[in-house]
C-alpha cells in the first residue's frame, strides 16, 4: 500500500541539518485530523488518550486542547499528564499494578475513573487510608477470552493474558463495587493493532449478560487498539452504538497509537552499506529508538529522502539495520530502497507511537531529540537530544570505605 509522505523532502532535509539525526518529527495537524476522525465516528464518546503511546508534553497539550482526556498506568504517566494541564476528572487509570504511589497521587488529584483489573487491586484501593476516593468511579476490566487475531504480545483479550477477569469473576467484583456505590461499568481491551471490527462483536456478546445483571452500570470503556492506518471506525461505531444506546451507556475509548502513529516519523542517516546475500543498510537509529520492529515484527514504511529517492531501486533484498550489536536491531526487512550510500537520509514513517516511549539506553545509547511542526510548517524543538552526561547522572558514587553504613 502506498502512503502519502508526512513531510516533503525539503522540510525533512532542513530539519535533519538543523537538529541532527536520529530525530523524531511530529506533525501536530495530523493529530488534529486523527482526533477529528474519531470524533466524527463516535461523537458522544469520551476519548481518553493512552499516554504510553507518546507522553511528550506538546502532544498531551494538543490533545487536551481538543478535549481529549487520558488513560494512564503508572504514577509517572499520571504526573506527566497532570503537569500538561489535563483535567483529572477526564483521566482513567488502568493496568494490572496500580501501586501505592499511583493510588496516592490519583486520590490527591481527583482522578475521575479507575479500571479495576483484579479483586486484590480493589482491596488495595479500599484498604488505603481514606478508603476508595470520594467522587471516583470504577470500571471492572473483563477478559473476554477471545482471539483478537493480532500478534501474541498484543492479544490482551485472550483468556491466557494477564489482563482483567473472566466474565463471571468480573460480574462478582462489579457487584461489590456497585454495593459500594462506585461502579461506572465494565472495561474491555481486546488487543492492539486490530483491523477487523468484527472482533468487537465477540466482546459485546460477552458483555451483554453482564450489563443485564448490573443495572447500576451506565458506562462502557471499550479500550482502543485500532489498527493504523485505515481502521473502519464507521463500521465499529454502528455496532457499538446500537449496544450502548439500547442500554443507555456512555462510551469511553482509549485510543493511543490511533491518534499519534501517523503523525510522527523517525529521521535517520545511513552510516554504512554492506552488500552480500542481503544488502544491509546500517543506520544511526535502531531498536533503542524504535523497538516495535524487533518486539512485534511491526512494519513501518521506510523511504529515502531527497535527491537519492530518484536513483534506481536496488535489485536485491534490503534490510535497514540499527547500529547495535544485536541481530534484532532492525528498522525494516525487505525494504524497497534506491541505491543509497553513507550520509543519505531515511524517513521511518507511521512512527509517532511507541517510539521514544519504548526507547532505551541499551549499549549506552542516548535518546534522540523531538521536534513538532504546526500550522504553517513552523518547527519547534520539544525535547533536547540527550547528553552523554545523562547516562550516568543518576548513578551514586561509592561511599568512602571508612564511613560506616
Amino acid at each position: 500500500m502506498t502512503h502519502a509522505p508526512l513531510f516533503d523532502d525539503a522540510t525533512l532535509t532542513a530539519l535533519a541539518e538543523r537538529f541532527g539525526t536520529p530525530l523524531w518529527v511530529y506533525d501536530l495537524t495530523e493529530i488534529d485530523a486523527a482526533v477529528g476522525t474519531l470524533r466524527r465516528a463516535f461523537p458522544e464518546a469520551h476519548l481518553a488518550y493512552a499516554v504510553k503511546a507518546n507522553a511528550n508534553r506538546a502532544i498531551l497539550r494538543r490533545l487536551h486542547a481538543h478535549g481529549v482526556g487520558a488513560e494512564v498506568i503508572t504514577v509517572g504517566e499520571l504526573a506527566r499528564t497532570l503537569r500538561a494541564g489535563l483535567d483529572p476528572a477526564e483521566i482513567v487509570i488502568g493496568g494490572p499494578a496500580q501501586d501505592r504511589a499511583l493510588r496516592d497521587l490519583a486520590r490527591r488529584s481527583g482522578v475521575g475513573r479507575v479500571s479495576i483489573d483484579s479483586a486484590s487491586q480493589w482491596r488495595d484501593w479500599c484498604a488505603d487510608p481514606g478508603g476508595w476516593p470520594v467522587g471516583t468511579r470504577a470500571f471492572v476490566r473483563v477478559n473476554p477470552g477471545l482471539d483478537p487475531a493480532t500478534h501474541e504480545h498484543m492479544a490482551t483479550g485472550q483468556a491466557t493474558s494477564k489482563f482483567g477477569l473472566a466474565p463471571w469473576e468480573a460480574l462478582e467484583l462489579a457487584r461489590q463495587v456497585a454495593d459500594a456505590g462506585s461502579l461506572a461499568g465494565l472495561h474491555v481491551h481486546a488487543g492492539s493493532q486490530i483491523d477487523d471490527p468484527s472482533v468487537h462483536d465477540g466482546v459485546l456478546e460477552v458483555l451483554a449478560p453482564l450489563y443485564a445483571a448490573l443495572p447500576e452500570a451506565d458506562e462502557l470503556d471499550l479500550g482502543g487498539g485500532f489498527a493504523v492506518p485505515g481502521f473502519p471506525y464507521d463500521v465499529l461505531a454502528e455496532r457499538v452504538g446500537a449496544f450502548t444506546q439500547e442500554r443507555g451507556l456512555r462510551l469511553w475509548l482509549e485510543p493511543g497509537r490511533a491518534l499519534v502513529a501517523t503523525a510522527g516519523l523517525l529521521l535517520a542517516r545511513v552510516l554504512h552499506v554492506k552488500e552480500g546475500v542481503r544488502r544491509h543498510v546500517i543506520a544511526d537509529a535502531g531498536m533503542a529508538d524504535l523497538l516495535r520492529p524487533a518486539l512485534y515484527g511491526a512494519h513501518h514504511p521506510i523511504r529515502a529522502v531527497g535527491a537519492v529517492a530518484a536513483r534506481p531501486a536496488h535489485a536485491g533484498p534490503t534490510d535497514v539495520d540499527g547500529p547495535l550489536c544485536e541481530n534484532a536491531d532492525r528498522l525494516g526487512r525487505d525494504v524497497v530502497l534506491p541505491e543509497v550510500s553513507a550520509g543519505d537520509l531515511l524517513a521511518v514513517e507511521q512512527a509517532g507511537a511507541y517510539g521514544l516511549a519504548m526507547g532505551s539506553h541499551y549499549a549506552s545509547h542516548t535518546r534522540a531529540a523531538e521536534v513538532v511542526v504546526d500550522h504553517g510548517g513552523e518547527a519547534r524543538l520539544v525535547r533536547r537530544r540527550e547528553a552523554l552526561e545523562a547516562l550516568w547522572a543518576d548513578e551514586v558514587d561509592e561511599v568512602d570505605a571508612t564511613v560506616s553504613a
